[in-house]
């Protein structure tokens, strides 16, 4: 299958929402970390988008020794799994509409896990992320 790239329109807005042209030609005040630029688009180019969504999580230069920082010691497989589950909830019709182009992703992509943790939420996890999101809403109420 082949996919259609815009290097002007994001691939898609939840996990792969730079543009191409945006991380090449950053505006003013918006910093983009080497060598994650060019494997990000790189990785959309070649349409590796396991590859892509990895080198996003990075690219912004805080991920240390494979934690996100900011995240509560989280890895980066556990951050992209939480938002996996976020977009699920809270944004299901772009979630679908994201893992109809994941689908499309190359044969030579070695993030090919990435897309798994993307794809392969099940109804327990799903279930879970709705009763602490809520719980979480109570108690800001």
């Amino acid at each position: 299958m082949s996919l259609s790239i815009s290097e002007t329109s994001p691939v898609e807005q939840l996990f792969l929402d730079l543009p191409i042209q945006e991380v090449l030609h950053p505006r003013r005040g918006q910093t983009f970390i080497e060598p994650w630029t060019h494997m990000y688009v790189d990785a959309i180019r070649d349409t590796r988008l396991g590859d892509a969504v990895w080198a996003r999580y990075h690219i912004y230069g805080d991920v240390d020794n494979g934690i996100v920082g900011g995240s509560n010691n989280m890895t980066v497989l556990d951050v992209i799994k939480e938002d996996a589950l976020s977009y699920r909830v809270n944004a299901p019709e772009e979630y679908f509409e994201a893992l109809s182009i994941y689908s499309k992703t190359s044969g030579a992509d070695g993030h090919l896990d990435v897309l798994k943790v993307i794809t392969n939420l099940d109804e327990r996890e799903i279930a879970e992320f709705k009763a602490r999101e809520e719980a979480e809403g109570a108690d800001e109420a």
